[in-house]
């Protein structure tokens, strides 16, 4: 029987599409291309804004024209819950469902009749679940580099967030099992691990041991044939002294911090229920520079939350300069199910949330030119991901993008690159 997935939004996502396809893989399914024809298509789905469940109901669609059963699952089965009006879909399976993936399939198959609409919802309550499970293991990698799971949900319930209402409260893997599974990828070929979860900022905040993120990291460190360890977003809370210095002595860890910032008005950090101010965010950010060589610092920015002012807004824009990031994700606020936010007053016209995002979007690519150019001339180590058409693809320490003419037996190495020139967003190197 064939089987098809499509995965939206983040790296925890894609973790777990890839975990479902190991496991249909074991129960003897074909995994084909979404774009093919399949018995079954899984939605893995996004929900964070508008625009990503958008996305999923076009996918939804798309799945149920090429036939077959549509299965549902994810942050966007969890937003709907047992919403009568969903169409294009026959299976609908919430977080926590999605790990027992192919009992239910199974189960569905065994009852499915093509002659009537039986629609099955499985979604438990995700706020009552209280402890990290998972039954399996990547235990082959498919990348050179790959990420790895160490928590998930979140309990910040910023004002403008779903999340926490779609995947529960913290939960954090266990650290031998962490390590079993990066053993396990790095035997098999992986070079680059990310550790990634829902807010990892907050991992070992449940367990009773008092273990943190930088635990993680420096456990995981010690692996043998390990190169690089690379961290998803992280919560600014997390960068005290003491676990920054501690970083700093991994150096395996690369120098690139992504961190959910959000704004940088202390207005606008306030009515997301951020805790934290914009002062607070500099200290931090001056801090990775003095115990790190020049990392690349990346962020998410939000623009147009309810009641941000023209100043506040320019304030986000100055400060954003003023730090240098690196590269800067920008979104325009969206009203989320669930949220405060959406109740606010001061909502923004959608004509200058875009106007603000394409000033902030104007600046990041001014700022990324701006750190990518001091680098020209330089000589680098690159971990080759990618060879197509006789070049080489792959990233610096500090995620720059770097494209190579070479030999294909270079990929997966790290080698030592020149930086020539800057082509839109990468740099062209040479061996």
């Amino acid at each position: 029987m064939k089987i098809a997935f499509y995965t939206l939004g983040c790296k925890v996502n894609q973790y777990e599409t890839d975990l479902m396809t190991l496991e249909f893989k074991k129960a003897g399914f074909d995994i084909v291309d979404f774009s093919d024809k399949a018995d079954i298509y899984v939605v893995n789905s996004c929900s964070v804004t508008n625009l990503s469940t958008r996305k999923t109901r076009q996918q939804l669609s798309k799945a149920k024209r090429q036939g077959g059963i549509v299965v549902l699952v994810g942050c966007y089965a969890e937003e709907v819950k047992q919403d009568t009006r969903l169409s294009n879909v026959d299976l609908v399976l919430g977080n926590e469902e999605k790990k027992d993936i192919v009992n239910y399939v199974k189960d569905y198959l065994n009852n499915y009749d093509k002659e009537k609409s039986n629609v099955q919802y499985k979604i438990a309550d995700i706020s009552k679940v209280k402890r990290y499970v998972q039954k399996d293991i990547l235990d082959k990698g498919i990348n050179i580099r790959e990420s790895v799971k160490i928590e998930d949900g979140c309990n910040n319930f910023c004002t403008y967030c779903i999340i926490p209402y779609l995947r529960g409260r913290v939960r954090s893997r266990n650290i031998d099992d962490i390590e079993k599974e990066v053993k396990e990828l790095v035997k098999n070929g992986t070079y680059e691990i990310v550790l990634v979860g829902i807010e990892i900022a907050s991992y070992g905040k449940d367990l009773d041991n008092k273990l943190n993120l930088v635990d993680v990291i420096e456990k995981i460190s010690k692996i043998d044939g390990l190169k690089r360890i690379r961290l998803s977003s992280i919560e600014p809370r997390i960068l005290t002294d003491e676990n920054i210095i501690r970083m700093s002595k991994i150096k395996k860890l690369c120098p690139h911090f992504h961190i959910s910032v959000q704004s940088l008005n202390n207005n606008v950090l306030k009515n997301m229920n951020r805790k934290y101010t914009k002062e607070f965010l500099l200290d931090r950010i001056n801090t990775l520079r003095k115990y790190f060589d020049d990392p690349a610092i990346t962020c998410d920015i939000i623009v147009g939350f309810p009641k941000e002012s023209d100043e506040d807004f320019l304030e986000t824009l100055n400060t954003a300069k003023q730090i240098g990031f690196y590269e800067i994700h920008v979104f325009r606020y969206s009203k989320r199910k669930y949220t405060l936010a959406k109740d606010f007053d001061g909502q923004i016209d959608g004509n200058i949330k875009n106007e603000r995002s394409r000033k902030l979007l104007a600046l990041a690519n001014d700022l990324k030119m701006n750190y990518m150019k001091k680098y020209l001339g330089k000589k680098v180590d690159v971990l080759f991901e990618l060879y197509k058409d006789g070049y080489l693809y792959g990233y610096t320490s500090n995620y720059i993008k770097v494209k190579v003419k070479g030999d294909k037996i270079l990929w997966g190495l790290i080698q030592e690159v020149e930086l020539d020139s800057i082509e839109e967003e990468l740099i062209l190197g040479s061996i």
